[in-house]
């Protein structure tokens, strides 16, 4: 359990994330997992690193900064990120939306 992120265990996994300079020194005040190394960045953002098991949890809190966190590494984090994000933007896309208002209209 030692490298979990927060309770899930699974495959090992090297994550490289990228703080925006605008929030890197508020993320960089906290220690979110025993395995973090940090690395401040000329431009003022923040390059943190983490060896974490399974990559579910840490997905999700990379999720919670929005465009303030971009993953850097493993390809297969920034993957399931992208499949997230593509699926929430459908969920407000305009067309989603009416395809989704008619269905419920007609009880389907």
């Amino acid at each position: 359990m030692r490298h979990s992120f927060k309770v899930m265990h699974d495959e090992l996994y090297t994550v490289k994330v990228r703080i925006s300079p605008g929030w890197a020194r508020w993320v960089g005040e906290k220690i979110w997992h025993e395995s973090q190394k940090t690395r401040k960045m000329p431009d003022g953002s923040m390059e943190m690193s983490f060896q974490v098991a399974g990559l579910e949890e840490i997905k999700r809190w990379i999720l919670s900064f929005g465009p303030e966190a971009v993953v850097l590494e493993p390809e297969k984090l920034k993957e399931m990120v992208r499949k997230d994000l593509s699926r929430n933007l459908a969920q407000y896309s305009t067309r989603s939306i009416s395809i989704n208002l008619i269905k419920e209209i007609r009880g389907m």
